[in-house]
């Protein structure tokens, strides 16, 4: 079963005929499947995310040249393969033959078998002639269907340059989102998605580049200039060009001169002729939707792509940009209050904020209002499902019904990449996840977030090696990107490498604010023991300013500091401080299971013993693992924490202990260097912990 198969992707060609035939014929030379594992799950798990290992080593007799022939056949990448059984054989018999390097005419099968059995020993042989025999059947079929059917071809929108005024530059990305939307709906093309497409703004590279880079087919570009006339007259000249990736050839182009009324006609006339030119036949409901207008305001539509522009589509995690696009939606709303995607994004907006600062019941309400409404104006579509999941996912903290949302958006919307990756993020089986995640990388190559959850994904498995990979994969894409600069040296932290972890935070690009990486450190994984001795001192100079406001979050970070570094008095009156802070947020939100331990971890470094046990126990209670296997292992995690602040160690290693066998960073290696288990260190359950038993 190819990668596509498993992911569930509806548009499936010859490729992926190619791509099991490869399948066999590499068991049939290696002598053992590509992929093994103990369930099937667990196999198409790993062949979603992993090439194969090559033949050449396990089978000395295979020819290097033939082994690569195979390898291109099981690419991950559908686009990457070759495009028929045919041009499979063909290959093969090249691989056979003295002039592999060069390309020759393309040979009839009976010649190409000759060919290759005079060069190559028998089991080559059988190889090639079972291929062709396969081939033969495939042909069959294809004749007796009436024709091979067309595989999806494979496009990426690119930026559309602004050639106006700078300030214009929100509307040209604008232009580019919604011709992409449109174009993304239509059957018969996979487009690449925003974040990935995204990354080639003002690009040098040229379009075989990045054609190579995304594995595309087609790259669509344009220039936007947005002409203000007096008297608020304007018009909007828009020049599209549809370029073939491996030639660089021009495809078509048009240019179109319009008022800004008019502009989503122009969106939907440019999304219609890209669809003609590659011979996309437009069904009545494919049409209906490219001609669909967002809103019948102008207004509301630029004040939406301000907030899109300032919220970069919610690709940020940065609290102080999500409140000025929640600005922009808010306006954008009360300007149109039937305008979905503003809903939508508003929806999304909060529930984002609420999950990262501090969590109110307005916001929460914000969040939930805003998506009922995205949901209520067009039940079928995604945007509603994805808000409502985001509601569920970061409000909630009920990780069932945000994938039970995301889910029903998938069912219209099944390459939609957001989607997937939402959807992999609630997934509470992390296998599942991974098949999740290995579909959207495919349709979004280049999303840092993507690469994000793999990689923590892959680190809550205990998988090092492949979590490394993942995290590298995101930071060369976003070097700055604070979240993937932390979660990577917690790789190493996992495996007990404490001068490795810091190495890696001290490689973060200078751009990256020495203030805001430690108080990040501090607050996401309560890893200020990772810091370095004049990391921690910077920490303790901070205000709350550096946490958002957040007192909460500022006092527990120092009092955490101070008792790392033996000041049980300074630890104490930031414990206080922190207090405080939680205990009325919890008046606000006293079902946040999250608010509950870390009050109860406050109170332990008070030394108020009953009421910290009270709240790290309430919290557990709240979300206990049973009901959010991401989230629900971090609480137990710090309820154990208080309990050992406490000097309760019995109830902290029975808190402890069953994290070691789950899905989670807590590994035996991280015990051994982790300070905040230095009181256990004499305990014999410990110890036995620690030595893996």
């Amino acid at each position: 079963m190819s990668p596509e198969q498993a992911s569930g992707a509806h548009e499936l060609n010859a490729r992926t005929d190619v791509y099991a035939l490869g399948c066999v014929l590499y068991e049939m030379l290696a002598g053992e499947p590509p992929y093994t594992g103990p369930t099937a799950q667990a196999i198409l798990a790993r062949a979603l995310r992993e090439t194969p290992r090559p033949i050449h080593p396990l089978r000395a007799g295979v020819p290097q040249a033939l082994d690569a022939v195979i390898a291109k056949a099981m690419a991950l990448t559908p686009a990457d393969r070759y495009a028929s059984v045919a041009d499979f054989a063909r290959a093969l018999g090249l691989a056979g033959s003295a002039e592999a390097r060069a390309v020759p005419p393309p040979a009839r099968p009976l010649a190409l078998v000759s060919r290759f059995v005079r060069q190559r020993p028998l089991f080559a042989t059988l190889a090639v002639g079972f291929l062709l025999g396969v081939g033969v059947l495939f042909a069959w079929r294809r004749t007796q269907g009436g024709g091979e059917t067309a595989g999806a071809k494979r496009l990426a929108v690119l930026p559309f340059e602004n050639l106006g005024s700078p300030e214009d530059e929100y509307f040209a990305d604008g232009m580019t989102d919604e011709v992409r939307g449109k174009l993304t709906a239509l059957p018969g093309l996979q487009v690449t998605a925003r974040s990935s497409s995204n990354q080639y703004k003002k690009t040098t590279k040229t379009p075989q580049q990045i054609g190579q880079e995304l594995g595309v087919v087609y790259v669509l570009t344009g220039t936007v200039r947005w002409q203000k006339g007096a008297g608020g007259a304007s018009r909007v000249q828009v020049r599209p060009e549809l370029i073939q990736a491996s030639t660089g050839s021009s495809e078509w182009q048009q240019p179109f001169d319009a008022t800004l009324t008019d502009v989503f006609q122009v969106q939907a006339d440019i999304a219609s002729r890209v669809a003609q030119t590659l011979d996309v036949a437009l069904g009545a409901a494919a049409q209906q939707h490219v001609a669909e207008r967002p809103t019948q305001s102008v207004a509301a539509y630029d004040a939406f792509l301000r907030g899109e522009a300032a919220s970069q589509a919610l690709a940020v995690f940065d609290p102080l940009s999500l409140r000025r696009a929640v600005a922009y939606y808010e306006q954008s709303v009360a300007l149109d209050s039937t305008f979905l995607q503003a809903w939508a994004q508003l929806s999304r907006a909060h529930s984002r904020l609420y999950f990262l600062s501090v969590p109110t019941p307005a916001e929460a309400d914000a969040a939930h209002r805003a998506g009922q409404r995205a949901l209520a104006l067009a039940p079928t579509r995604s945007e509603g499902h994805l808000a409502l999941g985001d509601y569920y996912a970061s409000v909630l903290h009920d990780p069932a019904r945000a994938v039970e949302q995301y889910t029903l958006g998938l069912r219209n919307a099944p390459n939609n990449a957001e989607l997937l990756s939402e959807t992999a993020n609630a997934e509470q089986s992390l296998e599942v996840a991974l098949q999740h995640l290995g579909h959207a990388a495919r349709l979004d190559p280049r999303s840092v977030l993507t690469a994000r959850r793999l990689g923590s994904t892959l680190l809550r498995l205990r998988r090092y090696a492949e979590a490394l990979q993942a995290f590298d994969r995101g930071l060369a894409l976003a070097p700055a990107t604070l979240i993937l600069l932390e979660e990577r040296a917690m790789v190493f932290l996992a495996q007990g490498n404490l001068a490795g972890a810091r190495a890696a935070l001290r490689a973060a690009p200078q751009e990256v604010e020495p203030t805001v990486l430690v108080a990040n450190v501090a607050i996401y994984w309560d890893l200020v023991w990772l810091l370095d001795d004049g990391q921690q001192a910077l920490l303790l100079r901070l205000t709350p300013t550096a946490f958002d406001g957040d007192r909460g979050n500022w006092g527990i970070a120092l009092a955490q500091t101070y008792a790392l570094r033996g000041d049980p008095a300074r630890a104490r009156a930031y414990a206080d401080s922190a207090r405080i802070a939680y205990e009325e947020l919890l008046r606000a939100a006293p079902e946040d299971a999250q608010l509950h331990v870390l009050l109860g971890l406050a109170l332990a470094y008070l030394g108020r013993t009953a009421d910290a046990m009270r709240e790290g126990e309430r919290g557990v209670t709240l979300l206990p693992i049973a009901q959010d296997a991401r989230t629900g292992p971090y609480v137990q995690h710090q309820l154990a924490r208080i309990y050992i602040v406490l000097g309760e160690f019995d109830k902290a290693l029975d808190q402890l202990e069953p994290l070691l066998k789950i899905p989670y960073y807590l590994s035996p290696a991280w015990l051994k260097i982790d300070p905040n288990f230095d009181p256990l260190r004499s305990h014999p359950r410990f110890q036995r912990l620690v030595a893996g038993s």
